[in-house]
């Protein structure tokens, strides 16, 4: 049952990322396209509520060399991360994977250990934006055993 509703909300995912362009009606020459919108992470499952405190937006670029692995960590605040460039492989501890390659959309998944690894031969380039709270960290590395 569980592998039947997360492919239900993967291919829901894959086909919103479809959606088409359009003109702004108001605004000749002006082309909207929404990527992605969802209340759920790349592996299915729901995001947490928001946080309670005042909110604070912060966007990094990320560049992460061909043969390259993140280190494995845990967002604890909801967060999307946009690929400019490249491909990207990101697997969840327990051994969801997905690839992301350009144009796409990783909705990170929160407090859950995860990484991102450049198995190609291309830089991958990321723009992350996150939902945060002032004082938060954006990213928490897992301890070493």
């Amino acid at each position: 049952m569980r592998l039947v509703k997360f492919s239900l909300t993967l291919f829901a995912l894959v086909f919103a990322s479809f959606t088409t362009a359009h003109a702004d009606e108001n605004h000749p020459g002006i082309v909207t396209e929404l990527v992605v919108r969802s209340g759920n992470d790349w592996t299915g499952s729901p995001l947490p509520s928001y946080l309670s405190s005042a909110p604070e937006v912060a966007v990094m670029r990320f560049t992460i060399p061909p043969q390259t692995s993140l280190p494995i960590h845990k967002h604890p605040a909801i967060n999307a991360a946009y690929v400019i460039d490249g491909e990207l492989t990101v697997f969840q501890e327990g051994g969801i994977q997905r690839n992301f390659k350009k144009g796409e959309v990783v909705v990170e998944m929160v407090e859950k250990w995860h990484h991102g690894i450049n198995q190609g031969s291309v830089p991958v380039e990321l723009v992350v934006f996150y939902a945060t709270t002032k004082d938060l960290p954006l990213a928490i590395k897992k301890p070493k055993p």
